[in-house]
């Protein structure tokens, strides 16, 4: 990859390839993300070839749950690799989500909580399909001009076809059948409560419980004191309100903090390993594995949590100046 404007604006970006004493400790994160990375491998391994294998469908939710999760502490790993500490907590909002998801479904009355959720996504595309591939919307007026009538009827009928498919789907699983008509109900009553015209929307998690919210989700499996951080302080980048968070100010005025900034790394870092070795431990006793490989993971577990907080007390420690007085 060409990166020619880290050289030209040498005075804007930090280039940790510059810093070899930084570049060592995030180095040091790298390698504690890599190793819940593979184990996180490993238990998918294990999930897929049938040696740990409980309820096929289940066990393929998890399976694809720990699939994201890989690929979410995987682009986190990326991005510090090259200083990028700030873009990566909206992986890491992200992330979070997807592991107090599972672990809400690990939880407790684990098919039904997985059926909510795996059906969703489905109910998603038909009610997105309804918006576009409807004539009568200015979606639809809009593909037809651009695109042209064929097309659009073409698109309807993949619709139709998509519809077909989930009422087959529903049918194949009684899961499935009951999961159907308990959002139906929590739509319905729904709409009853509502006051407006507007289209009404339910989580997949209000499907199998009563919480309707997603402090309510984390408050359920243990989480709630993390909300405000996490919907507070990484809403900022999520949402784009932190620009003028790269100005910073001292005893010498104000002055410009770096593009790819190495400082502040270590909360996104440690709230990742956190929530993720959380997740695999919820797993493990999912699966319900025996006294050898209980005392293994525990083993694990705190050469981990000791390398961990090795690494965040290093990110804790990187100073740098402001871009407008590179060292």
């Amino acid at each position: 990859m060409q990166n020619s404007y880290l050289k030209i604006f040498d005075n804007l970006f930090f280039n940790v390839e510059d810093y070899d004493d930084v570049k060592e400790i995030i180095e040091q994160a790298s390698y504690v993300l890599d190793s819940v990375i593979t184990r996180f491998g490993e238990v998918e391994n294990e999930m897929i070839i049938g040696t740990s294998r409980k309820d096929d469908f289940v066990d393929t939710v998890i399976v694809l749950f720990i699939r994201k999760i890989m690929e979410q502490l995987d682009a986190i790993n990326v991005l510090y690799s090259v200083s990028l500490f700030e873009p990566a907590q909206i992986i890491l909002r992200s992330l979070i989500e997807n592991i107090v998801g599972l672990e809400f479904i690990l939880k407790d009355h684990t098919q039904k909580r997985a059926a909510a959720y795996y059906l969703e996504h489905h109910y998603q595309e038909l009610d997105k399909g309804k918006i576009y591939f409807n004539a009568e919307s200015e979606y639809g007026k809009l593909i037809i001009a651009t695109k042209g009538k064929d097309e659009f009827y073409k698109n309807c009928e993949k619709l139709e076809k998509k519809k077909q498919a989930l009422n087959r789907l529903i049918k194949s699983k009684t899961v499935f059948q009951e999961t159907d008509v308990a959002r139906k109900k929590k739509l319905y009553a729904k709409k009853k409560q509502s006051k407006n015209k507007k289209k009404v929307y339910i989580q997949w998690y209000e499907v199998c419980s009563n919480i309707t919210s997603i402090y309510g989700l984390m408050k359920e499996i243990g989480y709630e004191k993390y909300y405000d951080g996490i919907y507070g302080g990484l809403s900022f980048e999520s949402h784009g309100l932190n620009a003028a968070m790269g100005m910073s100010a001292d005893e010498n005025g104000l002055s410009l903090k770096w593009i790819r900034d190495p400082e502040g790394g270590r909360t996104t870092f440690e709230l990742a390993c956190s929530f993720s070795i959380g997740a695999l431990q919820k797993i493990y006793q999912y699966l319900g594995d025996g006294k050898s490989e209980i005392a293994e993971f525990k083993d694990f577990y705190v050469d981990f949590v000791e390398k961990r907080d090795i690494a965040g007390n290093n990110l804790d420690r990187i100073r740098r100046t402001s871009s407008s007085e590179p060292e």
